[in-house]
C-alpha cells in the first residue's frame, strides 16, 4: 500500500509502531537509555565514601529485615537502612557511607533493574541522620497520598493476622513485601503470582469480575460502569500514585473497554499509543520492566484472543435452555476463565524465561480462586470504611475478608502440595519465545480464517 494512499490516523499509528520497534532494536546495546555517569553527580562517586544530603523522593519500601529509601541529591540512590528509625519519603536525611554500582546479584542485573528507576548508585547500611529541608506543595501532595495509604495499611495490619493482612496489603496496595517469601513461592507454583501484582491485566481481571458481580446483583450496565470508572481512577491513589499502578490503571482501563463494548480489535490504536508515551517517557520500560511486558502482551492477547473464546461462550449457551439469570451467572464465570487462559497463554514466554517455572496446576487454580477478587476487595474497602467510622466493631467489619483471604491460602496450599503441579524450566529462551509467539499467531490467523 502506497503511503499517499494511507490515512492520518494510519500513518499515526505505523509510526507508534515504528517508535516501538526502534526502542526495542536500540535496547540491546550496552547501557542504551541509561544517563551517562557524568550527569549523575551521586554516580561518579561510586566506591567512594561520601556525605551528602538528599531527599527521601518515594515512599520507603519496607520488610520484614529492613528499610530500602530512594534518595534524591543530585541523582538517586538507593540506600539499605534498618527499619528505624522510621525514615520515610519527604524527609531529608544526611547520609554517610560507602557509594557503589548496584552489583550482580546470584546472576541477576541489579544495575539495569534500578536503572529503569534512574537509579545508578547504592548503598548499605549507612550512619543516616535527619536534616532540614521544605517540601513543595506538589511534594505535600504527595506526601498526603502516601500517609492515607499507610493509614490504610496500618488499619488492615491492626485488625486481621498474618498472613492474611500481608496478603491483602498487597491486593489492596501494593505492598508486595508484605507477602513472606515462602507466600510467594506457593502462589507462583499454582500460577497466582499476577494476582500481588500490580500490572493491566491484574486491573482488567479486577474490572472485568467487578462489573460481572454487579450486573449479576442487578445493578444497571450503566451506574455498574461507572463504579468501575471510579475504581480505576480511585485504584492509582490508594497505592499512592505508584507508577506502576498508573501506567496498569491506564493499560487495564483500555482492555476492559474493549470487552465491555465488544469491540476489542478498536482499541489497538489507543494501546500502540498509550505504549509509545510510555516509552518516550522511559525507554527502558520495554526491555527492563517485566511488569510492563506481561501487562502489553495480555492486553494483545484479550484485544485478539479474548473474542474467539467469548463466541465460544455464547454458543455453548445458546444450546442450553436454562434461565436468563443462571445464564448470566455462568457467563461470568466463564468470562472470568476464558480471561485468566489468554492471560496466561500470552505472557508464558516472559513468564518462562523470567521465572523459570511452569504451573501446570494454574488453570484450575485461577477458576477456583480469582472469583473472590470482588468479593475480597470490596470486603475489604467496607471493612475500612466501617472501621474508619466504629473502630471497636473493627475485628467484625473484617470478618468476611480474613475468611475469603484464608480460602486464598488454603487453596492454594492445596494445589501446590503435588509434585507436579509445577516444574522447572531452565532452557527456554528468547528463540523458543519467538517460536512461540510465531506459532500463537498463526493458529489465530487459523482461527480467524475457519471461524
Amino acid at each position: 500500500m502506497r503511503l499517499s494512499r494511507l490515512s492520518s490516523a494510519q500513518i499515526f499509528f505505523l509510526a507508534n509502531i515504528f517508535f516501538i520497534g526502534l526502542i526495542f532494536l536500540l535496547g540491546f546495546r550496552s547501557g542504551s537509555w541509561r544517563a551517562p555517569s557524568d550527569e549523575q553527580e551521586l554516580a561518579r562517586h561510586n566506591g567512594e565514601k561520601i556525605v551528602f544530603i538528599g531527599r527521601v523522593c518515594e515512599e520507603a519500601d519496607v520488610s520484614v529485615a529492613n528499610r530500602r529509601l530512594t534518595i534524591c541529591a543530585g541523582g538517586k540512590a538507593l540506600i539499605t537502612a534498618n527499619l528505624y528509625p522510621a525514615y520515610d519519603y519527604g524527609d531529608f536525611l544526611r547520609v554517610s557511607g560507602q557509594l557503589q554500582a548496584p552489583p550482580l546479584i546470584d546472576g541477576f542485573d541489579y544495575e539495569s533493574y534500578l536503572a529503569r528507576y534512574d537509579i545508578y548508585s547504592v548503598m548499605y547500611y549507612a550512619n543516616i541522620e535527619s536534616a532540614t529541608g521544605t517540601l513543595t506543595w506538589p511534594q505535600q501532595i504527595y506526601l498526603s497520598l502516601i500517609r492515607f495509604k499507610q493509614s490504610l495499611k496500618s488499619l488492615i495490619n491492626s485488625h486481621l493476622p498474618e498472613p492474611e493482612a500481608g496478603l491483602a496489603d498487597a491486593l489492596l496496595l501494593g505492598y508486595r513485601r508484605s507477602v513472606d517469601r515462602e507466600d510467594l513461592d506457593i502462589f507462583a507454583r499454582v500460577g497466582l503470582s499476577h494476582m500481588i501484582a500490580i500490572s493491566g491485566s491484574h486491573i482488567t481481571i479486577m474490572s472485568t469480575m467487578i462489573i460481572n458481580f454487579l450486573l449479576a446483583a442487578g445493578l444497571s450496565r450503566r451506574r455498574a460502569l461507572w463504579m468501575v470508572g471510579a475504581f480505576l481512577f480511585l485504584y492509582p491513589l490508594i497505592t499512592g500514585l505508584a507508577a506502576s499502578a498508573v501506567r496498569s490503571a491506564i493499560m487495564g482501563g483500555l482492555a476492559f473497554l474493549a470487552i465491555y463494548y465488544g469491540r476489542a480489535s478498536s482499541l489497538i490504536r489507543p494501546l500502540i499509543f498509550s505504549a509509545s508515551v510510555m516509552l518516550a517517557f522511559n525507554p527502558l520500560l520495554l526491555r527492563e520492566d517485566i511488569g510492563f511486558q506481561l501487562s502489553f502482551l495480555a492486553l494483545l492477547g484479550i484485544i485478539y484472543l479474548y473474542p474467539l473464546g467469548e463466541d465460544w461462550t455464547g454458543r455453548f449457551l445458546e444450546k442450553r435452555r436454562w434461565t436468563p439469570r443462571r445464564k448470566s451467572w455462568i457467563k461470568n464465570i466463564l468470562d472470568i476463565i476464558n480471561l485468566t487462559l489468554v492471560s496466561q497463554t500470552v505472557i508464558l514466554p516472559v513468564a518462562l524465561i523470567n521465572f523459570k517455572q511452569l504451573s501446570l496446576i494454574a488453570p484450575l487454580a485461577n477458576v477456583l480462586v480469582l472469583w473472590t477478587f470482588p468479593l475480597l476487595l470490596g470486603s475489604l474497602i467496607i471493612a475500612l470504611f466501617l472501621t474508619a467510622l466504629i473502630p471497636p466493631l473493627g475485628l467484625l467489619w473484617f470478618w468476611p475478608s480474613y475468611l475469603l483471604l484464608k480460602f486464598i491460602f488454603i487453596i492454594s496450599e492445596l494445589l501446590a502440595a503435588p509434585s507436579w503441579a509445577a516444574v522447572a524450566v531452565t532452557s527456554f529462551n528468547w528463540y523458543w519465545g519467538a517460536g512461540y509467539y510465531l506459532f500463537l499467531l498463526a493458529l489465530l490467523r487459523y482461527l480467524k480464517k475457519n471461524k
